[in-house]
Formats: structure tokens, sequence, C-alpha cells
């Protein structure tokens, strides 16, 4: 089976897909307009596990799960994921979970700056790896997250983050919704 292959399995069709031109070892991003996630589209990279990346003292291969409301622009949508896809294969260093990455606004007008690394937790637990590779591909989902989320990882760690989440009724999909630290 190919990597695509296994993609397609849990998300359904590829409804479109970008990629950086010009870049050796090229990523793209996949499109799934239609998926079980009711008003959601998702993205997902496609190349980035052609690079071996370090975790410590071992090498892993990822590709990025996104997704945000369809309200969003799926142009930007697709070219944050390029962007921030070719910054991870550029450092050489896989995402650990637990790891928030923040910064500015993910695309223009949005509350959402930064990435908190995960397992993709709304999808059954066979999509999560991909076994067909070596070492084994692994599908890391990119929550967004807001500056002073990204503080709180930061000064608690991501277990006291993921303890909040659980008792947060929070719109994973919104890139303007509200902090789950002013909901909790």
């Amino acid at each position: 089976m190919k990597l695509y292959d296994h993609i397609e399995k849990t998300l359904g069709k590829i409804t479109e897909s970008w990629k950086l031109t010009g870049e050796p070892g090229w990523i793209q991003v996949l499109f799934f307009k239609d998926n079980d996630l009711n008003d959601v589209n998702l993205y997902v990279t496609l190349g980035l596990s052609n690079a071996p990346l370090d975790i410590g003292n071992r090498t892993v291969r990822q590709e990025l799960i996104f997704g945000a409301h369809s309200s969003f622009s799926d142009e930007d949508m697709a070219s944050f994921l390029l962007t921030f896809a070719d910054h991870v294969k550029t450092s050489g260093k896989g995402l650990l979970r637990g790891e928030s990455i923040e910064g500015k606004p993910l695309i223009d007008g949005v509350k959402a700056s930064g990435v908190y690394a995960s397992i993709p937790v709304f999808w059954d637990d066979e999509f999560h790896v991909f076994n067909g590779s070596t070492p084994a591909t692994v599908f890391v989902w990119l929550m967004p997250i807001m500056k002073s989320e990204a503080l709180f990882i930061s000064k608690n760690g991501w277990n006291a983050f993921e303890d909040r989440l659980e008792n947060a009724h929070c719109d994973f999909w919104d890139l303007n919704r509200a902090d789950i630290l002013e909901i909790n």
C-alpha cells in the first residue's frame, strides 16, 4: 500500500492538492473537503516523510494533518501547512507529542498563532502510523492554539494542557475560537 492510499483509506478521496515548486524533495498538501467531520476541511502533507527527522537519538518519518472550518480559505490553509512542513523538513527535527510552536497568526486575520503537536485522536488508531516505510511514518495532528495557550504549555507542560482540553468544550477547528484558559 502506498502512503496516499493509507491516507485516502481514512480521509476519503483527495479533493485537490498544492505543492512547493522548485524544491528538491517536494512536499505537497492534500485537501479533503468531504470527510467525516462536519463543516471541517482537512489538509495533510505528503512528502515530508521522504526526509528522515531526528527526535533525540532516533530517526522518525512524519506527515502532518491540520483541519479548519470550511469558512477559512483553502489556499491560505495549504500555504500555511506547506510553509510549516518545509520548516520542519529544513530543521531536520521531528515534532514531539506535546510540542507547541508559536509565532504570528497562522493566516491573516485569525487569533490562532501557533500549533500543538498531538496524536490524531479524531481518527482511528490504524491511521496514526503508516508501516509501509522504514522507519514507519507517524501522523502528527497540528491543533491550532492561541498565544496564551502556548505560554501555558511552556510553563505547565503538555500534560496540564491536555487535562485542560479534556474539560474544555472547545471547537478545535475554529482559528478564532475562545482560548481554553478562558473557557475553564
